[in-house]
């Protein structure tokens, strides 16, 4: 299958370079260009599946790529990644249509993340897609897992996926998806983390012409796109109330209004949601509706987290470390017994994609072909937050535990520390943000990976 092709425009070399060849070695074809006359060459020549630009860099004002991307590519996604951030640029930006939004520095993981969300499925044969098989592990409880979502493919019913973050939701929803009988229709991700409460109307469901300022032609929403396959609402929990009700209306009926159309449109779209919270206790607070709790938790999934499978933790992580020896073409990078002894013993409070991180960590770092224990530990130690006290606490839900402090858990000491931030500066992310040395980006995600809500510390 060909590579992807993406477009970066950036005026910033160091950022350009070192983010092309990161991307590059996860799989993409990069065409890196300096300033905004270069990006409109590239896009003039084609053959491009996204982009990525600044909004401020010679030879572009403001919105004006974004403007002729829409004009002659209105299928394109575009991410925007700038330095110099404007308000009133990023909302009309998202207006039209811009599939997300970074500020710099920015972890390049999230916009991997955001490039693979955006990038449409190929086509290819159910067979070769993402299976139930992505789902390592030959615990129990995987098998458990497997067997159920195979099941509940067979079916059309709503599903809801609960479980911590990190543990593979999305993984399981597109193997739901792949064993359905929607299996040839699209599979679209919605992340209700990610969109601002004002748009997210005309995000899912669409806007015509003249809706608003700023819909300068109609627009099909992610619930229209999906039809005839499956809607995957990621963190479904954050969905705001006006929305909740509209969505009712889908599971109800199959229909929905775009902004400004008078006249329902009609869909067939299976809805899988996934969330990390329980919603039941956020329908008791009143802020999650019980009958749309009901509509998506017709079947129920339970994704289970890694300390709960810790048995599972050695293949995970040689699994990791083979694919990362192939992508940066080393030879086989092993791991020691004792080191994997450490891995299994830490409570994993970002489950697989901190298992993920911590391995890829120490890999890149590693000047030998084994990664020892003392590297394994370090590795855990980097992820306390900065100006935090790097001791590392027990879950919740674990048994305090004697010996080393990486068999403690992150999790407590870091609710903690952004619940005392958010409750000094009254629920204002960005002041909290300011004062911790974290950018705001970097604290919502926190927030959301410990369940914490601004709104709580507000008034």
């Amino acid at each position: 299958m060909n590579k992807p092709v993406l477009l970066l425009a950036d005026d910033e070399p160091l950022f350009g370079k070192t983010t092309a060849k990161y991307l590059e070695a996860r799989g993409f074809q990069v065409r890196y260009v300096v300033d905004g006359f270069g990006a409109k060459d590239a896009l003039a020549n084609g053959g491009v599946d996204l982009i990525i630009a600044d909004l401020d860099m010679p030879g572009n004002r403001q919105l004006e790529l974004i403007q002729a991307c829409r004009s002659a590519l209105p299928d394109i996604p575009f991410i925007v990644v700038t330095g110099r951030p404007s308000l009133p640029s990023a909302i009309e930006g998202i207006r039209l249509g811009v599939h997300d939004y970074f500020l710099k520095p920015l972890e390049l993981e999230d916009l991997l993340h955001s490039i693979r969300r955006a990038l449409p499925a190929k086509s290819e044969p159910v067979s070769s897609k993402q299976s139930f098989d992505e789902i390592l592990g030959l615990s129990p409880a995987v098998s458990e897992l497997k067997s159920l979502a195979m099941k509940v493919a067979k079916s059309n019913a709503s599903v809801l996926i609960r479980g911590e973050s990190g543990t593979g939701k999305e993984l399981l929803a597109r193997g739901i998806h792949n064993h359905s009988r929607r299996s040839q229709g699209p599979f679209v991700i919605v992340d209700c983390t990610s969109i601002p409460e004002a748009l997210f109307e005309s995000t899912l469901f669409g806007h015509v012409k003249g809706a608003f300022t700023g819909a300068i032609s109609d627009r099909d929403g992610l619930v229209w796109l999906a039809d005839r396959g499956t809607l995957f609402l990621d963190e479904v929990g954050e969905l705001p109330m006006a929305i909740q009700s509209k969505l009712l209306r889908v599971l109800q009926f199959g229909t929905f209004l775009p902004v400004g159309q008078v006249e329902p449109k009609q869909v067939d779209v299976r809805i899988v949601a996934a969330t990390h919270r329980d919603l039941r206790a956020e329908v008791s607070r009143g802020s999650f509706r019980l009958d749309l709790y009901y509509r998506l938790a017709v079947l129920e999934i339970i994704s289970p987290p890694l300390r709960h499978r810790s048995e599972d933790i050695e293949l995970i992580a040689r699994h990791f470390l083979a694919w990362i020896a192939a992508r940066d073409h080393r030879q086989n990078i092993t791991i020691s017994d004792q080191a994997i002894r450490a891995l299994e013993e830490y409570p994993w409070p970002g489950n697989i994609r901190e298992l993920a991180n911590v391995i890829e960590r120490c890999a890149c770092l590693s000047s030998h072909d084994v990664i020892g224990v003392n590297q394994v530990l370090d590795a855990l130690q980097k992820h306390s937050l900065p100006n935090q006290d790097p001791k590392l606490s027990q879950p919740a839900d674990q048994e305090p535990t004697q010996g080393n402090d990486f068999k403690e858990s992150l999790n407590q000491s870091h609710k903690q520390a952004i619940e005392s931030l958010l409750m000094r500066h009254r629920g204002n992310v960005s002041q909290a943000a300011k004062e911790a040395k974290l950018t705001r980006q970097g604290l919502h995600k926190a927030m959301h990976r410990l369940g914490i809500r601004a709104d709580q510390f507000r008034g």
